[in-house]
């Protein structure tokens, strides 16, 4: 036992060493020409996203130039991206650019293979000048920029779109129900109609999500977090995230909320006019539109922010997919760069929002009806999610990117359904996810 805690020592000292030795790396004479840059996507062949994708991509190709060339590869989603990842590190045949949220590249970081994109950001022969990042959204792309040890202010990945987690409210359900037309003010607020809609004989009540990114929205509408950075340690016995499963709990004991079998059936619902709220990603208000439209519902509805408890006020989860730059050769590190660099610029930014309808990290463009060529979005629904971005009243959450949240987002699920099922008091289960949060903190993320 004692020869195998001196053997982990010595591996978590040669990871800690190997994210700190991105820092030694100088780029000022290094010379990319002719490289190739392998990527790894996650855009489906055939959506928006990977025909732009490509057309982008044809074009740095075509224009760039050092004649770098990128080769894009679609490796399915998240999951099969991380699978993937593991069995390259070990095999050592890494890709150069890969898709990715920030936990999954701090575990990523965590074993030597990830460059610092601050390095090449801050360069001065290659990066974005001073004046030119001013027009970059660093509230946004500083969710990729990790504090804490063993990364000390590391940019572990590079956002090139983000979404939100939204609120949606049927304004004529609201109306019908008894109550003003408008968004529910607070979450007390939306708890008696949700509680009004099922008791009705029309409606029901509120279509509950168990899954973590929605309970972590409910817990940032209280006014918490699941992780405090400052504590450095996962926080689920905070009294906001009790809260918020006992609100949870509370709402399907009075029949003012309902637990759906299917993917997606909360949004689903909502599209027919069966329930006056739901909650979802941006990406998905395509589908409430067309399967509204389908449905012939032409109720009018809303998209916000969430509801916050009495003081707290409304509240947004941001969803920022990234990439990552991975160890190869200075040339080749300098080649990828180049091409996220050329991503991130203004024309690239604009072509990517308008044929996507997904959100820039940029701050100096704006997207009008003409550049708008996402037929599945209505304009007028990226206006409106856009306008939730703007607002500097909503209070913007984002999940920790520690290479444990992987980990621990998959024990969430359980935990809230042995609470709403009654096998569990809230407090007492959250207590037990603390510890085993802490756990997993200790032993992936130090």
């Amino acid at each position: 036992m004692k020869k195998l805690i001196i053997v982990t020592l010595m591996l978590a000292a040669l990871c800690g060493a190997m994210v700190q030795a991105q820092g030694d790396v100088d780029y000022e004479g290094v010379d990319p020409s002719g490289q190739t840059v392998v990527y790894w996507h996650q855009y489906s062949d055939d959506s928006s996203q990977a025909e732009t994708m490509a057309a982008l991509i044809e074009d740095f190709n075509s224009s760039n130039e050092y004649g770098i060339t990128v080769e894009a590869i679609h490796q399915g989603s998240y999951g099969p991206i991380e699978d993937l990842m593991n069995t390259a590190i070990l095999s050592g045949e890494l890709p150069n650019l890969v898709a990715g949220y920030a936990n999954a590249v701090a575990g990523w970081a965590n074993e030597g293979v990830v460059v610092d994109i601050n390095l090449l950001l801050n360069s001065p022969a290659w990066g974005i000048p001073p004046e030119e990042q001013q027009n970059l959204n660093f509230d946004l792309l500083d969710v990729n920029q990790l504090d804490f040890p063993p990364f000390y202010g590391m940019r572990v990945a590079w956002a090139n779109q983000n979404s939100l987690n939204v609120f949606y409210t049927n304004l004529d359900i609201v109306e019908a129900l008894g109550f003003e037309r408008r968004v529910p003010a607070t979450l007390a607020e939306f708890e008696e109609i949700a509680c009004a809609a099922g008791a009705s004989e029309l409606y029901q009540g509120y279509p509950l999500d168990t899954g973590t990114s929605h309970f972590e929205s409910f817990v940032a509408a209280h006014g918490g977090a699941i992780f405090d950075g400052e504590m450095d340690s996962y926080i689920f016995g905070s009294d906001e995230v009790v809260a918020a499963l006992e609100l949870f709990t509370r709402m399907l004991e009075n029949n003012c909320a309902y637990l759906y079998a299917e993917r997606y059936q909360n949004t689903g619902d909502f599209s027919i006019g069966i329930t006056p709220f739901a909650a979802g990603s941006s990406a998905g208000i395509p589908f409430i539109t067309w399967d509204a439209a389908t449905a012939e519902m032409t109720d009018e509805w809303v998209v916000t922010a969430f509801p916050g408890a009495e003081g707290v006020g409304s509240t947004i989860q941001l969803f920022v997919p990234s990439q990552a730059i991975l160890t190869a050769t200075p040339e080749a590190e300098l080649a990828t760069w180049l091409f996220v660099k050329y991503l991130a610029g203004k024309d690239a930014q604009l072509a990517w929002s308008g044929a996507t309808g997904y959100f820039s990290i940029r701050n100096d463009i704006e997207v009008s009806e003409a550049d708008f060529t996402e037929p599945r979005m209505p304009f007028a629904r990226f206006i409106e999610v856009s306008g939730i971005l703007a607002d500097s009243a909503v209070s913007v959450y984002s999940s920790p990117g520690l290479p444990s949240y992987s980990a621990v987002r998959g024990l969430v699920p359980n935990v809230i359904a042995e609470v709403v099922n009654g096998d569990a008091a809230a407090a007492e289960a959250l207590a037990e996810l603390d510890a085993d949060a802490a756990e997993l903190h200790a032993e992936l993320d130090s």
